[in-house]
């Protein structure tokens, strides 16, 4: 006879925490998205104004709001999801600081790579997110 515990539907309680992180979430991530084009729509990034620079990290804020969202998710997982979790972030920036360090050692043999930071962020997300969903399998 087989127990109620190894079925693979998920409980009550990570169905309400996932919804607890969703609500923090998205509204982060849709207000990132219109900080983000309010930016790139009015904020004269290529002009000389010194307000340029505030403009340009303006999106942070909604930024710390999805680090906020991820990090109190973290702390409603249960152990072994942390553990998880953990170890694909471990992943994720590993994959990040290579990146950095792979980027930086072509720029200084004379490659200008313009968008080197959002490669390295991206390479580290998406390991990150693979990690993850490797992980969790």
């Amino acid at each position: 006879m087989t127990s109620n515990l190894d079925t693979t539907q998920r409980s009550d309680g990570d169905r309400a925490r996932a919804r607890a992180y969703l609500r923090e979430f998205v509204p982060a991530m849709v207000g990132y998205v219109v900080v983000l084009l309010a930016v790139g729509t009015f904020g004269d990034l290529d002009g000389d104004s010194p307000w340029r620079f505030l403009w340009a990290l303006l999106p942070v804020l909604p930024v710390l709001a999805v680090v906020r969202a991820v990090a109190r998710a973290l702390r409603r997982s249960d152990e072994y999801a942390q553990l998880l979790q953990l170890q694909a972030l471990a992943v994720g920036f590993a994959v990040a600081m290579t990146a950095c360090v792979v980027l930086g050692l072509l720029e200084f043999a004379g490659l200008v790579v313009p968008v080197a930071p959002w490669l390295a962020f991206g390479a580290g997300m998406l390991s990150w997110a693979v990690a993850a969903g490797v992980a969790h399998r």
